[in-house]
């Protein structure tokens, strides 16, 4: 095989795993806690541009975690929809651009007025609700 056919080779293969994203930057894991007030059960649902990682039901201080790694190509983002009696919200829980340096564990405590990020550099950060 040529040295320009093993290139081109190579080429795919290093395109195919990037699409797929088996090649990434660095892991990151983001973990969702249930601190709404009067116990309230709270139901999570998030995705990305690529995944859709189903609807959780959380009981007052239960909480659901997921890992990903960011994509090399592309701005990998994650949000979540949550639900809980006579409310609903959308919040952005992952933003490569603004939280691949930020956090590789994002801890999201999920409250009523919005939710809490809590990071060993920042502390706890409260956001507001996406509009």
């Amino acid at each position: 095989m040529s040295l320009l056919t093993q290139k081109l080779l190579f080429l795919c293969v290093l395109a195919l795993l990037l699409m797929h994203n088996v090649i990434g930057f660095g892991t990151h894991h983001v973990n969702l806690i249930n601190n709404l007030d009067n116990n309230l059960d709270l139901t999570v649902h998030c995705k990305s541009a690529d995944d859709d990682l189903g609807v959780h039901l959380l009981h007052h201080g239960d909480t659901y975690g997921f890992t990903f790694r960011d994509k090399i190509i592309g701005n990998t983002q994650f949000y979540c929809s949550f639900q809980w009696t006579g409310e609903f919200h959308y919040f952005d829980v992952y933003i490569a651009s603004e939280d691949s340096k930020r956090c590789d564990t994002c801890n999201w405590s999920i409250t009523n007025p919005g939710p809490c990020r809590n990071t060993s550099q920042e502390g706890n950060v409260c956001f507001h609700w996406n509009k």
